[in-house]
């Protein structure tokens, strides 16, 4: 890609950020591994640099989640600097990427590919999708329909995401987990 007077410039990588990631770069993991804990807080830190685009919708249901879990705090943890960051920037499409979902009458995502719920695995403690999720994967499907690539849905340590991992790649999900032996 080259910008209006011919120099190349960098493709930016678009990421959706599961709010286990924040929270894990903050500390508020404590099964998180000191290595779990830094990889989580490079992510981070270079969606501060604006080296990442965070994908959210454009209704905020992500960022009325990363509200209740934490507090925009520019100079606080991680996960503060972060959604401090995100709600600075969330209408400048170089740095926050916004995409509409579109919702049934009965408020599931029309792009999550499983609204009947029919995918189980053997996880006791995951047997069905988290419904929290399911926007993550919504935006991962409509992102990629709209724009052409992928943007991975980037999680910590969370073992259902790795329980379901099978059937999001084979609907096209890409998932980005960070400290998969800490599940």
């Amino acid at each position: 890609m080259r910008d209006c007077n011919g120099n190349k410039r960098l493709q930016m990588v678009h990421k959706i950020i599961d709010t286990n990631v924040p929270l894990t770069a903050a500390g508020r993991n404590p099964q998180a591994t000191d290595a779990c804990v830094l990889s989580c807080g490079e992510i981070i830190s270079r969606i501060l640099k604006g080296e990442t685009v965070i994908v959210v919708d454009a209704d905020d249901d992500a960022i009325s989640e990363y509200r209740n879990n934490m507090y925009p705090d520019p100079k606080g943890t991680p996960a503060g600097q972060f959604l401090m960051y995100l709600l600075i920037n969330r209408n400048h499409s170089h740095r926050v990427k916004r995409l509409s979902l579109v919702t049934d009458e009965n408020g599931r995502f029309e792009d999550y590919p499983d609204n009947e719920d029919k995918w189980t695995t053997n996880d006791v403690r995951c047997k069905r999708f988290d419904s929290d999720d399911k926007k993550w994967v919504a935006l991962a499907l409509r992102f990629k329909s709209e724009m052409g690539t992928d943007a991975p849905i980037v999680n910590a340590a969370d073992r259902c995401w790795i329980a379901f991992e099978a059937q999001l790649e084979s609907v096209g999900v890409v998932l980005e987990i960070l400290c998969r032996d800490e599940r």
